[in-house]
């Protein structure tokens, strides 16, 4: 008996060592630094006062024509849209490019990022904005957020636009993540290392995108910025939302969905599943994997405001 209890002690030691040895490892790794106020110096952009902080957004157009707001994805802010969003404004278009809560130059409150979250700051930005009517395009994550805000506002959407729909997801990353302080370690140490360095191969055509990748990646070590992401990867990247696609089905709102046949992050096969229950749904697909939109923005551009004009015209 007196052997065995050793062996217990010795592997509770071992197991509460290790652990320490994890938290001690993960306390001393932070990576974060900088100042978000000075990292808005410049910007151009302009500020909501919200319930749960400072917005950051560009309302680009006449303030008369019809509202499109641009709802990014998990990890790539508004300002990688800024295209987008200028080429839609000149088919004209009133469109708004905002940053969701912890991304870009919006505040990084400490809070729970789930989609009551995001659904409720797009509410607050259109009653701020004085915009009754929205047509909403959500790209990746943006666009559950944009289908469970038609769900419950359905009267004030006019249509949605969605690119590389996230629709639910079996990843055992994201399951890692999930895990107390493992999910913390895992996404400090692997995860926003990896999409500096990804960010880091993207094309430096010109100085504006150079500019861009910088404050792309600047943005990711801001303070806030690896709770915003470890609480929305948590709350909302590993749900399903395909319960929420399907109350969508039921409604009249016209749909355009376009995504990426080889698509390496969001499951193709889970768009389908979309398409099934809305096979009315206007659509279009392309190759060159997640990001591969960014290649063809304008291609994306004429397609929605063809999709607009005929719906809704």
């Amino acid at each position: 008996m007196t052997i065995f209890s050793g062996i217990f002690s010795n592997t509770v030691l071992i197991i509460l060592a290790f652990l320490i040895l994890i938290l001690l490892i993960y306390l001393f790794s932070s990576f974060e630094k900088g100042n978000l106020d000075e990292y808005r110096q410049g910007s151009e952009y302009e500020f909501a006062k919200l319930s749960q902080g400072l917005t950051a957004y560009k309302d680009i157009g006449n303030k008369d024509d019809p509202a499109i707001i641009v709802i990014h994805g998990a990890t790539l802010p508004s300002e990688g849209f800024i295209g987008f969003c200028s080429g839609l404004s000149a088919k004209g278009y009133r469109v708004i490019c905002y940053d969701q809560y912890g991304r870009g130059y919006s505040d990084r409150p400490i809070t729970n990022y789930n989609m009551q979250l995001y659904t409720e700051q797009l509410r607050e930005l259109l009653d701020f904005l004085d915009i009754k009517d929205a047509i909403l395009y959500g790209s990746s994550m943006g666009a559950p957020i944009a289908i469970n805000f038609s769900n419950n506002y359905s009267e004030r959407i006019l249509a949605i636009g969605l690119q590389v729909p996230l629709v639910h997801s079996n990843s055992k990353v994201l399951d890692l993540i999930k895990i107390p302080i493992v999910g913390n370690l895992f996404l400090r140490t692997f995860g926003i290392p990896f999409a500096k360095n990804r960010a880091e191969q993207w094309a430096r055509e010109n100085q504006g995108q150079e500019e861009f990748i910088n404050r792309y990646i600047t943005q990711l070590s801001l303070p806030g910025t690896e709770y915003s992401l470890l609480s929305s990867i948590r709350n909302i990247a590993n749900k399903d939302f395909l319960p929420d696609y399907k109350i969508f089905s039921e409604s009249n709102i016209p749909i355009h969905i376009a995504y990426a046949s080889d698509d390496d992050e969001i499951d193709p096969k889970t768009v389908n599943e979309v398409l099934k229950l809305i096979p009315d749904a206007d659509t279009f697909v392309f190759t060159g994997g997640h990001g591969g939109g960014g290649v063809i923005v304008n291609k994306l551009i004429n397609l929605f405001s063809d999709f607009i004009s005929k719906k809704l015209n």
